[in-house]
């Protein structure tokens, strides 16, 4: 192949992945703000001033494209979730910082995180079970704390739903104004309240639920 042939194959494929990025770029905005059902190949088309036809070149369908992002986007997060946390044994410290990251990648990355928390509720049931996921992390971290003594004895899924509960409720109220805290002063609130929760230290509530049955809570 001569090197004008080969420098036009180059030229081609960089077209080609800006384009692609492109689609990527306008579809995210637009899922963000109106949502994946109501944004329209059409639509993502002019905004990003190509033909229709152009974002089928590069996927078979909308669906597609929005399973593609929340991919991305999701491993994106998880990564992100791990920084830091690296050849750590101490389970506080890790999901402390688990949740400092969190609280870090919502406000650096607004779209993606935004996309995320919306996309998660149609998306999510269309990744393997085995796929590694940002909830992930936070079981381990309750998993290792378990076994170490410092969290107590509880459902690993669970323990992690309501940490992460605790954050996105957070720094959706913060969004809205609702919170009178600096952010990272939020954030903070929740590492302590997550490690309260969790800790290893007995709380005994009495509870009697619908049934008539006493239930003691640790």
């Amino acid at each position: 192949m001569s090197n004008h042939s080969l420098a036009k194959l180059n030229l081609s494929k960089r077209s080609a992945v800006d384009s692609k990025n492109k689609i990527r770029n306008v579809a995210l905005r637009l899922f963000v703000s109106k949502g994946i059902k109501s944004s329209t190949t059409r639509e993502i088309a002019k905004k990003a001033g190509i033909s229709e036809g152009t974002i089928y070149k590069h996927f078979e369908s909308k669906d597609e494209l929005a399973l593609e992002l929340f991919i991305t986007n999701m491993d994106m997060f998880r990564e992100k979730l791990l920084e830091n946390i690296t050849n750590n044994d101490d389970p506080k410290e890790i999901l402390s910082r688990l949740i400092q990251n969190f609280f870090d990648f919502a406000k650096k990355q607004p779209e993606a995180y935004s996309y995320i928390m919306d996309a998660h509720y149609t998306e999510l049931k269309k990744i393997p079970k085995e796929r590694p996921k940002p909830k992930d992390p936070f079981v381990e971290a309750i998993c290792l704390g378990i076994e170490k003594g410092d969290f107590r004895k509880l459902d690993e899924n669970l323990g992690a739903a309501l940490v992460i509960g605790m954050i996105t409720r957070t720094i959706l109220f913060f969004n809205n104004g609702f919170i009178n805290l600096d952010y990272y002063q939020a954030a903070e609130e929740v590492v302590y309240s997550a490690i309260k929760l969790l800790g290893a230290q007995s709380l005994i509530i009495r509870h009697t639920n619908v049934s008539g049955y006493r239930t003691d809570y640790y």
